[in-house]
């Protein structure tokens, strides 16, 4: 007897429009390229590990709210607060003091609201600012007012962006979570700053690491014409955060300008169409212009510079190239033994062969992040925190760690409860069978 497959329709959809989509990339716009980039981010974002990441933020946020918001929240509100305290506000110093009984129970308490969890905008809720305040302030900080309207959506902008920075590098939290925090960064809601253009190359980064190339290329692409209409504005944290303190402002802007050139280039040159290779290289090109006029001389330029030499078929630059990129410290040992393969191609005048093989465009993606990690994880974040004179940084940074030993925590002792779960529910069935 044949087993009849009933296939759910409603679940394939999403599947097909994909697939739609991608079957004829070359032939698509940019615009729907771009909404495609988009559901792909939404699918992106339905994970185990954001869900929990994001029960812990409103754990946090909610046990500073005053206001009903809604009949929902409400019904979950005592349970919200007694796990806040349980997690959060007792145990800051001692996270690990959770028994197995303790993450039991509040993995059950997360299933039942964790349609709830889901659905909510977690920026209903007062700012992590605003809360922590709450929890560690003095008795005259307490009685401040909550930060509301455009003053709010500026804090929480800054609190998704250095959280999206801080946890990229993690280990347990990682690509993402900072990516569920970028998408909660809103640069069109910042003042025409500093801070707002380095948003923007970070939200273009991180797209560009999550292969949403449609999405990065409109981020840099939006942040390269407010770059070319700002060229006075003031880059300290710039300097700071690239490590050019020898640079002054003008060179400064140079050198995040040709930065914003070197990924859209990027995501260009990841693409299908032949319109965006020949984009890529155009951007390629404005990238060492910039650099070479500000003295930026490292992997990077040498890496574009064996590109754009090889395509070009300067076989002896290309070489020279080479040479200097093989003395980079990202490489490993099995990348130079290729760049001397590549070297031995080029010599031999078989410059095609170099770039359908070992010097292609994953190759070079594969330097561009390596270098972007590098900066980001000599970057005190604690340090620049302090600096801007974020109240509670330590605590912050405190409880950062302890949220990734509970999601680390509830994950392993969730599996043993949906183990039981299903043991008990085929147990039932086993039974029903039996009458």
């Amino acid at each position: 007897m044949k087993t009849v497959h009933i296939i759910n329709f409603k679940h394939l959809l999403p599947v097909l429009f994909l697939l739609t989509i991608s079957c004829s990339t070359k032939n698509k716009t940019d615009e729907e390229l771009l909404e495609k980039d988009k559901i792909e981010l939404k699918e992106n974002l339905d994970s185990y590990k954001i869900a929990t990441y994001k029960f812990g933020k409103i754990l946090i946020r909610s046990s500073a709210e005053k206001d009903t918001i809604s009949t929902e929240f409400q019904s979950f509100k005592k349970d919200l607060d007694r796990i806040f305290n349980k997690v959060v506000k007792y145990n800051i110093e001692n996270p690990e003091n959770l028994s197995l009984l303790d993450y039991i129970l509040i993995y059950r308490d997360y299933k039942k609201m964790e349609d709830f969890i889901m659905k909510t905008d977690e920026d209903i809720f007062p700012t992590l600012v605003d809360s922590f305040n709450l929890i560690y302030g003095d008795s005259i900080s307490k009685k401040r007012e909550y930060y509301k309207g455009k003053k709010k959506e500026y804090v929480q902008n800054i609190e998704h962006a250095a959280l999206s920075a801080i946890v990229i590098l993690s280990k347990d939290l990682g690509k993402e979570v900072s990516l569920y925090e970028c998408t909660k960064t809103n640069p069109e809601l910042l003042p025409n700053s500093e801070i707002k253009t380095l948003l923007q190359y970070f939200r273009g980064f991180l797209f560009f690491e999550k292969g949403l190339y449609y999405l990065s290329e409109d981020e840099i692409s939006r942040n390269i014409n407010w770059l070319n209409n700002n060229k006075s504005v003031d880059l300290p944290y710039t300097r700071a955060f690239f490590q050019w303190g020898n640079l002054d402002n003008k060179n400064t802007h140079l050198g995040l300008h040709s930065l914003n050139h070197l990924f859209r280039g990027f995501d260009r040159l990841m693409m299908e169409r032949e319109i965006d290779e020949k984009r890529a290289l155009e951007d390629f090109e404005a990238f060492l212009k910039d650099a070479n006029k500000i003295g930026l001389n490292n992997e990077i330029t040498w890496s574009i510079e064996t590109y754009l030499y090889l395509k070009n078929e300067e076989n002896e630059k290309a070489i020279a190239s080479l040479t200097k990129l093989k003395t980079s410290d990202f490489l490993s040992s099995e990348d130079k033994k290729r760049i001397d393969e590549s070297i031995e191609y080029v010599k031999n005048r078989e410059s095609d062969k170099v770039l359908n093989g070992f010097y292609d465009k994953f190759f070079l993606s594969k330097i561009a992040t390596k270098y972007m990690y590098a900066i980001l994880s000599k970057v005190d974040w604690g340090k620049v925190m302090k600096k801007q004179n974020v109240p509670h940084t330590d605590e912050i940074f405190k409880t950062i760690d302890n949220l990734k030993s509970f999601i680390d925590n509830l994950k392993k002792y969730a599996s043993t409860e949906d183990l039981k779960n299903k043991g008990k529910s085929l147990w039932n069935k086993t039974k029903e069978l039996a009458k």
